[in-house]
């Protein structure tokens, strides 16, 4: 029998002891506590609310808890108030973390802008690596992430390969994500996150079995490769490998999902905003920030929409038969969850147009006006260039798309590398796409901020997952170009 007890492996004790750089080791067994939002958050390593740290080419695994932790400082008032004063819930409660941290010092000059990469990290508890406030301007890159919360000793909504809360201008690309129990958990001010060249598969329930019986109730954290959760955006999702069930969980707005693969179910789309009171309204208003600040602008609860899915190609893969019968079970059940593994961008159906939605507002709006829902209505959706294999359905009104048939699609491992064997560039035809820039996404409505870079800068997806240049019509989907075999 090992027992650990100590809480950390490498981590200040105080506050602000800042650029870092933990390089080459090996870090494992230590018996860290639980870490939410509301709370103090450690890890077996973490910078400990300061600035600039890099951690790199490391093994780090086993933790109790969390493997990394880019989190929030101990508020000693403030500190799981949840448990202390039980009146206030935990929204509440989070929406005082950030506004008593925005007059303690979380500011860009101080906090944040710290680098991971390349980093093997595994077998932890609860993630992989943790965060909320601290991490932000951060840099993800390389890593290697997977088996996280396998032991399924530890639940909660705060499971993830990586878990961050305020992932403000944090980019996070080219990292491997499986067989976690949710890969990559994005929740409240996604604003200026991007997602980009990574590979998530096998991310959903562990030792999930085609023969037990469909309990939604149990399937509530059946997981996904990315869960962007009451977040105003913008948010940006691009050539992206998603293979697991569900490929995205959707409870928020200002997203721009562009020249992924995406084999799984959308779920949750317009609904999991709430807080989950049994009869009485309970909106969650989530702040949104000055851009490319930690500064507070303001704060709104959720409208839906304001999405664009642009040149993705979704395949309908065969779906495990106790997520489907769990699916049907739990339509219309529950405010937080759909179980969708159907796959397309048909659950935004019933939302408008841009120019739907615009014409709401001709004339005079203001007090006095004849009234409307126009302020209280569904956010408009763009959609263009996308490609739906296998029955994979789109969203009512997209009318630039694309249908094929028997796409198939298979992840081989061997040797320590993964291959994805495909018949799919056989079959797709030549299609006019449009080269997709931060001109043509526009910016995301409650923060009216671009999608752009973390300096302001404009982006034009000219590049693909492996980094070939795309050309002028690209192909849909991460790779401008490929064989039947991918090494990944």
């Amino acid at each position: 029998m090992e027992i650990s007890v100590r809480p950390a492996c490498f981590y200040p004790r105080r506050e602000g002891v800042g650029y870092i750089t933990l390089s080459g080791f090996t870090v494992c067994r230590a018996a860290t506590q639980w870490a939410p939002p509301t709370a103090y958050q450690e890890g077996m390593i973490g910078p400990h609310w300061s600035k600039g740290w890099v951690i790199e080419d490391c093994e780090i695994y086993e933790s109790k808890c969390s493997g990394i932790s880019l989190g929030k400082y101990r508020q000693p008032d403030n500190d799981n108030k949840w448990l202390h004063k039980k009146y206030k819930d935990g929204t509440q409660t989070e929406r005082e973390c950030i506004c008593r941290a925005q007059y303690e010092g979380w500011t860009k000059e101080r906090i944040g802008s710290h680098i991971v990469r390349r980093c093997n990290i595994h077998d932890c508890g609860q993630t992989g690596i943790v965060g909320h406030l601290g991490g932000v301007f951060s840099l993800i890159e390389d890593n290697h992430i997977h088996h996280i919360n396998n032991k399924q000793n530890l639940a909660g909504a705060e499971i993830g390969g990586i878990k961050m809360h305020a992932a403000i201008d944090v980019i996070i690309r080219r990292n491997h994500f499986h067989h976690c129990t949710r890969g990559l958990w994005l929740d409240w001010q996604a604003q200026g996150t991007r997602v980009t060249g990574n590979f998530f598969h096998h991310n959903t329930l562990p030792n999930l079995s085609e023969t037990e019986e469909p309990d939604p109730t149990a399937l509530m954290g059946m997981g996904e490769d990315i869960f962007v959760e009451v977040s105003h955006g913008p948010t940006l999702i691009d050539n992206n490998i998603l293979l697991s069930h569900r490929s995205m969980k959707l409870a928020c707005q200002g997203v721009a999902v562009v020249h992924n693969l995406i084999g799984g179910g959308l779920a949750a789309v317009g609904i999991g905003t709430d807080n989950g009171a049994k009869t009485l309204s309970s909106l969650r208003y989530t702040p949104y920030h000055v851009p490319h600040r930690t500064e507070v602008a303001g704060f709104m609860t959720f409208l839906h929409g304001d999405m664009r899915f642009y040149n993705n190609i979704f395949v309908q893969q065969p779906m495990h038969p106790v997520l489907k019968a769990a699916m049907e079970a739990m339509k219309g059940g529950s405010g937080w969850d759909d179980g969708n593994v159907a796959v397309g961008t048909f659950p935004y159906d019933g939302y408008p147009t841009y120019e739907e939605w615009d014409r709401e507002f001709e004339g005079y709006c203001g007090m006095g006006s004849e009234p409307s829902d126009r302020y209280y209505m569904h956010l408009p959706v763009w959609a263009g260039g996308n490609v739906y294999a296998n029955g994979a359905v789109p969203w009512e009104k997209e009318k630039d798309f694309t249908k094929i048939e028997g796409v198939e699609l298979s992840l081989g491992y061997e040797n320590g590398e993964y291959t994805l064997k495909t018949n799919l560039y056989e079959l797709l035809p030549k299609l006019d796409t449009p080269m997709v820039s931060t001109e043509l996404l526009g910016e995301a409505f409650e923060p009216e901020q671009r999608f752009e870079g973390p300096d302001g800068e404009a982006i034009v997806f000219d590049s693909d997952y492996f980094g070939e240049h795309r050309g002028i019509r690209p192909v849909p989907g991460p790779f401008e170009s490929a064989g039947a075999v991918l090494k990944l």
